[in-house]
């Protein structure tokens, strides 16, 4: 037998009886705490909870995560409930905890249905179809039942288009989102230089096609290749 081995048995039993000490620990407090029935009610947690999330400005809070079978020590004075995680988009954790006479930390999921201003369709809108704004309206929706992302401001999607088909009623999130195509690949193109009140347009072709705010490759009418950004439709800004 190696002394490496030797040194690992003599280990061993010294782990093994701390870890038997922590477990008779464990054991000795739940006897004691089941024979005199001193609970901390778990209703008394969840209003805890719900308190501090409403403290925060949550609004109103529409759930509250405590298992009624929970079983923790009686605390000898008030919980202390305090934000683990911000309630945003609904959802947030409040981290409610007693000092004595035996201390303990739960976290507690809680939910809120405070209303949210959001872009919703006003149409069923099908995919690759640009928005106008008469398909987009705000409408106030519980937070809770909204997705982690979305857009409030009908300037934020009027203009795009949609990458899938969405129903009446669905919320405008910016992953649904692509701005237009404005220019076609082999299209002729107003190419536009020069900022402020002074400006040059010419002709050319463009090399490939390109959504708005896109950079491509187009070709003067000298035959000279230049790169700019696609402006609006069948303009492109070149020289910057």
């Amino acid at each position: 037998m190696t002394a490496k081995r030797q040194r690992f048995r003599g280990r061993a039993p010294v782990a093994l009886a701390g870890i038997l000490t922590l477990a008779a620990g464990a054991l000795t407090f739940a006897a004691a705490a089941e024979e005199s029935g001193r609970w901390q009610p778990p209703e008394t947690i969840a209003a805890a909870a719900r308190a501090a999330a409403v403290a925060a400005g949550a609004g109103q809070i529409e759930t509250v995560a405590v298992d009624a079978r929970l079983k923790l020590a009686e605390c000898g004075g008030p919980l202390d409930a305090k934000i683990q995680r911000p309630v945003q988009r609904g959802s947030g954790t409040i981290a409610v905890s007693c000092g004595a006479p035996t201390p303990w930390r739960l976290f507690v999921p809680v939910r809120a249905t405070n209303p949210v201003a959001v872009l919703v369709l006003t149409r069923n809108v099908q995919s690759g179809e640009t928005l106008a704004a008469g398909d987009v309206a705000v409408e106030q929706r519980p937070s809770a039942s909204l997705p982690y992302d979305y857009l409030s401001e009908p300037g934020q999607a009027v203009g795009f288009t949609l990458r899938r088909t969405q129903l009446e009623g669905a919320v405008v999130v910016p992953a649904a989102l692509e701005r237009p195509e404005v220019v076609a690949r082999g299209a002729l193109v107003t190419l536009i230089a020069g900022d402020g009140p002074v400006t040059v347009k010419s002709d050319g072709v463009a090399l490939e096609g390109a959504r708005l705010g896109q950079r491509l490759r187009v070709r003067s009418a000298s035959g000279r290749i230049l790169e700019g950004t696609a402006e609006g439709p069948g303009q492109v800004r070149v020289g910057t």
